[in-house]
C-alpha cells in the first residue's frame, strides 16, 4: 500500500463549505456546522449537520481518486451496505458515495458517524459480532453461489469476486488475484512459483473440495473479509462493537477467521473458541486448524503487497505456503465431483501503483480502532 498523506478534499473548519455533490447524499434540509479530521491514522473527516428538526447528526466521509478510487468507492458502499442489511446494530449505516462536483476525479463514501475506543474487543465481543454477521445472512446469497455483483478491494488491493457455484474454485480464483497482485509488485520466484503450483493443483482441493463433496454443501454467508482489531471496534457507549471497512462477499463463513491466525494482528485462539460456541467447525471438523492455516493464508499475501519495501513478508507468505504444501502436495483428493462446474481461474488482474486518497476507513472520533452451518441455539 502506498503510505504517502492521502490528499484532504475538504475545508475543515466551522460553518466551511462541502462540495455541493457531497451536501446533496446528506438529508435534505441539512446545515453543515463543521468539518473535522476524523482520525489520526488518515485523513478523514467526520461531518457535523443540523437537521429541519434541530437534530445534530455526524457523518463520516473518505475518499480515492482516479478510476480505481471510483471503482473502490462504489465496492465500499455495497459491501457495507451488505453487512447493514444483516447486522444494523454492528455496522455504521451506509448513506450514498458518489464523485466530487468540483472534483470530477475524486470519489467519496459517506456513512454514519459511530464514536468508538482505540482499543481491541474482547474475545467475547469480536466472536458474538462476527457469528452474528454470518447467522444473519446464512444462506441468502442472491444468486445462492460464492461471490460478490461488485469489486471490491482489500486495502486497496483488487480481489476476484466473480460469482461461482463451487467454493473451491471461487477460494481459488481469489486468491490467483491477490498472489497474481503480489508477483506484479515483487516480480517472479522461482521456488514461490513452483509453491503456488501445488497450492492449487493440491492443497486447495485437499482441504476445501471435502466441504461440498460426498453429500456435504455449505450455505455463502456474507464474509467481511478483513476482520483486524483496526476494523472491529469497542462503542464508546455500551457493550457493543462496530464492524467496518469490509472487502464483503459471499462465502464460507470460516474465511473470516483466517485473520486470526495472522501474527500482525494478535488475535489470541480464544477469539476462534468463542466463535465456534456459537457456530461449531464444518465438516470435516478434523481439517479446521488447516483450513484455518489455508485462509490465513490470504492475510499473509495482502501484507506482502501492502508492505512491499519490506521483503521480510513475503518470507513469510512463503513458508506459511510451504508449509501447506509440504503436509499435503501427496494427500488424496476426494474423488466425488464438487458442486459447480466453472473451474476457470481468472487471467492476471494485478492493480497496483495507482494513488488512493483517504483510503482507511476510520469512522471514528475517540478513534475507534475497536457461519457453513446454522448456529447454535
Amino acid at each position: 500500500m502506498d503510505t504517502s498523506p492521502p490528499t484532504q478534499s475538504d475545508a475543515i473548519g466551522n460553518g466551511v463549505d462541502l462540495d455541493q455533490n457531497v451536501v446533496q447524499k446528506l438529508p435534505p434540509g441539512s446545515k453543515v456546522l463543521s468539518v473535522t479530521e476524523s482520525s489520526f491514522r488518515v485523513r478523514t473527516v467526520r461531518i457535523t449537520a443540523e437537521l429541519p428538526d434541530g437534530t445534530i447528526v455526524s457523518y463520516f466521509k473518505k475518499g480515492a481518486t482516479g478510476a480505481k478510487g471510483a471503482k473502490m468507492m462504489e465496492g465500499t458502499f455495497a459491501a457495507e451496505q451488505a453487512l447493514y442489511n444483516a447486522i444494523p446494530q454492528h455496522v455504521p449505516k451506509p448513506l450514498a458515495w458518489g464523485a466530487y462536483c468540483t472534483q470530477p476525479d475524486t470519489y467519496f463514501y459517506i456513512c454514519e458517524f459511530i464514536e468508538m475506543l482505540d482499543d481491541v474487543p474482547s474475545a467475547r465481543q469480536w466472536a458474538g459480532a462476527v457469528a452474528a454477521l454470518h447467522s444473519a445472512s446464512m444462506g441468502k446469497s442472491p444468486t445462492g453461489q460464492f461471490g460478490f455483483p461488485l469489486a471490491t478491494h482489500l486495502a486497496d488491493v483488487l480481489v476476484d469476486n466473480k460469482w461461482n457455484l463451487s467454493w473451491e474454485k471461487f477460494w481459488a480464483q481469489q486468491m490467483k488475484s491477490l498472489l497474481d497482485a503480489e508477483e506484479a509488485l515483487h516480480g517472479a520466484d522461482e521456488e514461490f512459483t513452483q509453491l503456488k503450483e501445488i497450492y492449487f493443483s493440491k492443497v486447495i482441493p485437499r482441504l476445501l473440495s471435502p466441504l461440498e463433496t460426498n453429500g456435504r454443501s455449505i450455505q455463502p454467508c456474507i464474509i467481511h473479509s478483513d476482520l483486524w482489531p483496526g476494523d472491529i471496534k469497542p462503542k464508546v457507549e455500551g457493550d457493543d462493537v462496530c464492524m467496518f471497512d469490509g472487502c464483503s462477499y459471499w462465502g464460507h463463513n470460516e474465511a473470516d477467521l483466517g485473520v486470526c491466525r495472522n501474527p500482525p494482528i494478535a488475535l489470541e485462539k480464544s477469539y476462534i473458541k468463542e466463535y465456534l460456541k456459537v457456530i461449531p467447525a464444518s465438516e470435516p471438523e478434523e481439517d479446521f486448524d488447516d483450513r484455518n492455516a489455508l485462509y490465513a493464508l490470504k492475510y499473509h499475501v495482502l501484507l506482502s503487497i501492502m508492505y512491499k519495501k519490506e521483503p521480510r513478508y513475503r518470507g513469510i507468505a512463503m513458508d506459511e505456503m510451504k508449509w501447506l504444501v509440504e503436509k499435503f502436495s501427496d494427500a488424496p483428493i476426494a474423488e466425488e465431483t464438487a458442486a459447480g462446474e466453472d473451474t476457470s481461474v481468472v487471467e492476471k488482474t494485478a492493480v497496483v501503483g495507482e494513488t488512493v486518497v483517504e483510503q482507511k476507513t476510520a469512522v471514528v472520533e475517540k478513534t475507534a480502532i475497536v457461519g457453513g452451518i446454522l448456529p447454535k441455539i
